[in-house]
């Protein structure tokens, strides 16, 4: 065989692929196209699913789809798989067009074109009013957002992806009732409009999570959603639940994605929220039972405190017993050259009474605190010691990539390092705050923020 063409052959390790163009989604038949007056003086155009399972039901439940700006109904079907979950559950979906060209302006006209628009399928399709939903993305994200802080009367349940409403927009409106709300927000989502050249130090995650935090209030404030939020998070997907005195606002963060639609999110929608929501007699009916991981345990630098199983724990009465960040002071290092090694990088300490707290464990403390023994339920027990990265585990030597070291007679872990190498726990950390739980997680940067305004913690970079 020709060697130089196998030699080629071997090197070609990496290959470039467009994968933008490479979310492709099953395709949608049967959709029917409508055209009416319904915006005075206009034609709209919007799109009809109505699958055979809904058509053998008595009633069948209704979503509205608001497609994103630089779009329109028919090219947006295309974008979502709600059409299978409508053949799989039973219910009708429509994908209106924005009256002004691939944009919805969000004013008062929109709002009661999207409402006569349903007003006109309740007529001509025996609709569930109890059930009728709607979700928008991006442009559409916060046209369904204006509709709903006017018309929450007419939803059972509202999704808001990736296009959290600036202030400007919203001013001093806000819901006139409440609603059960999922709003969707990619982590990695940059506001587009930032300054140019950037500033040194420039936080570009600011603008957008700052117009999150406003969406996010004004459910909070119209619901009574000001609870300790429930925490659970799967691979890629955080979710965090505030349970209100009127209907729940869950927020969903999908880890290192940007501004666009999650090929999930009609699955996700409807079975975290959607399913569970009813509107009955014009009161709100939510069977939604949001259940935490109960092996997450949440921290921050700067707090007292933990999130676990969606409660606010304190673990310790010294004042100054919160977790920090170590980093490896400058000095004379045996390599040349900086390599990342276990002792030159910066690791988050918390005391060991946080263990104590969210484990469970017996504390005792040896030759003046130089040496400390947890002792767990499972009957595991540790030995370690102040200034070292040895760790005595049942009997049996082991070590840290960073020693535990004993400061204001706080005895300190390198807790992140701990849970992982010595117990096998998925750590996650980001800005100070560290999640600790039994299967595979990645805490997202939005939700690291909203557990660190639960905590009460500080952000650190």
């Amino acid at each position: 065989m020709n060697s130089s063409f196998m030699e080629s052959y071997r090197k070609n390790t990496v290959v470039f692929r467009n994968f933008e163009n490479m979310a492709k989604l099953p395709a949608i038949e049967n959709l029917a196209e409508r055209r009416a007056e319904i915006v005075p003086g206009a034609e709209n155009i919007w799109y009809e699913y109505l699958p055979e399972s809904a058509k053998k039901k008595e009633k069948f439940p209704l979503v509205v789809q608001i497609h994103g700006g630089g779009n329109d109904g028919r090219r947006w079907a295309d974008y979502t798989i709600w059409h299978k979950i409508a053949d799989r559950e039973g219910f009708m979906v429509i994908y209106p067009n924005s009256p002004d060209y691939e944009t919805w302006k969000c004013g008062d006209r929109d709002i009661q074109y999207v409402y006569d628009l349903i007003e006109k399928i309740c007529r001509e399709y025996p609709v569930d009013r109890e059930r009728i939903s709607m979700q928008g993305m991006s442009n559409g994200d916060m046209m369904t957002l204006a509709f709903t802080m006017q018309h929450p009367e007419v939803l059972a349940a509202a999704g808001y992806m990736t296009g959290s409403s600036p202030e400007e927009m919203v001013c001093d409106e806000r819901p006139v009732g409440a609603l059960p709300v999922l709003q969707m927000r990619g982590e990695k989502d940059v506001f587009f409009h930032l300054p140019d050249p950037l500033p040194e130090n420039y936080y570009i995650y600011e603008k957008r999570y700052g117009m999150n935090d406003l969406n996010r209030f004004l459910w909070q404030d119209a619901n009574g959603a000001r609870s300790i939020p429930k925490l659970q998070i799967r691979g890629k997907n955080n979710l965090l639940c505030f349970e209100g005195e009127k209907a729940p606002v869950i927020v969903w963060e999908i880890k290192d994605m940007g501004h666009r639609e999650p090929a999930e999110g009609a699955e996700m929608l409807w079975e975290t929220l959607y399913r569970f929501c009813r509107r009955v007699d014009g009161k709100i009916v939510c069977e939604l039972e949001f259940a935490p991981d109960e092996t997450a345990v949440a921290f921050s630098t700067g707090s007292l405190c933990f999130l676990k199983g969606g409660k606010r724990i304190d673990y310790t009465a010294n004042k100054d017993g919160y977790p920090r960040i170590f980093k490896a002071a400058p000095g004379e290092h045996f390599a040349a050259l900086p390599l990342d090694e276990m002792f030159e990088t910066p690791a988050l300490y918390a005391p060991a009474e946080l263990l104590v707290a969210a484990y469970g464990a017996k504390l005792e403390t040896f030759e003046a605190g130089d040496r400390a023994q947890l002792t767990f339920p499972s009957g595991d027990t540790l030995e370690l010691y102040s200034n070292s990265p040895l760790v005595l585990k049942n009997g049996r030597y082991t070590s840290l990539k960073k020693p535990c070291t004993l400061l204001c007679g706080q005895f300190l872990i390198p807790v992140g390092e701990l849970m992982r190498e010595v117990f096998g726990k998925c750590v996650s950390e980001l800005e100070g705050v560290m999640l600790i739980t039994d299967r595979f997680a990645e805490l997202g940067r939005y939700t690291a923020r909203m557990i660190r305004e639960t905590l009460g913690g500080i952000q650190t970079l």
